[in-house]
Order: C-alpha cells, then sequence, then structure tokens
C-alpha cells in the first residue's frame, strides 16, 4: 500500500512540474508575441532604410514620450 502512495505522489508531483495544459498555451503565446515582434522589428528595418529622417523623428518622439513617463521630479 505504502508503494501506491508513493507512486500516486510521484505522479501528482509530474504533472504538478510538468505544467499542463497551461504550459503550452503560455509557449503559443510567447511564440506569437515573438512572431509579431520579429515581424514589426522588420517593418522598421524596411522603413529606417526607405525613410531615415522620418525614422529619426520617430525615434525623438519615442524618446521623448519615455522620458515623460519618466518619475515625476519636485519643482524647486
Amino acid at each position: 500500500m505504502e508503494r501506491h502512495d508513493e507512486i500516486d505522489r510521484l505522479k501528482t508531483r509530474l504533472q504538478w512540474e510538468s505544467g499542463g495544459p497551461l504550459a503550452h498555451l503560455a509557449g503559443e503565446a510567447t511564440d506569437a508575441f515573438a512572431a509579431r515582434a520579429k515581424a514589426l522589428g522588420g517593418w522598421i528595418r524596411e522603413n529606417a532604410e526607405e525613410r531615415p529622417l522620418v525614422s529619426l523623428l520617430c525615434a525623438f518622439q519615442l524618446g521623448f514620450a519615455a522620458g515623460r513617463w519618466g518619475p515625476r521630479r519636485a519643482k524647486h
């Protein structure tokens, strides 16, 4: 009887550590996100080669927006 309990405990632990269907869905979501990011990177690269000044302007705008999202400083 003790051996069956040990087998059941190990099976439960194996199912818990394998992640089940949630791990599979998380892997698919990560793969889809990586594919979209790669496509976006290719699109940005193409546009940067065709119109470098517009790309530079967009980069400055994004940098300015990111700077404004930072922590607020106290005014003296």
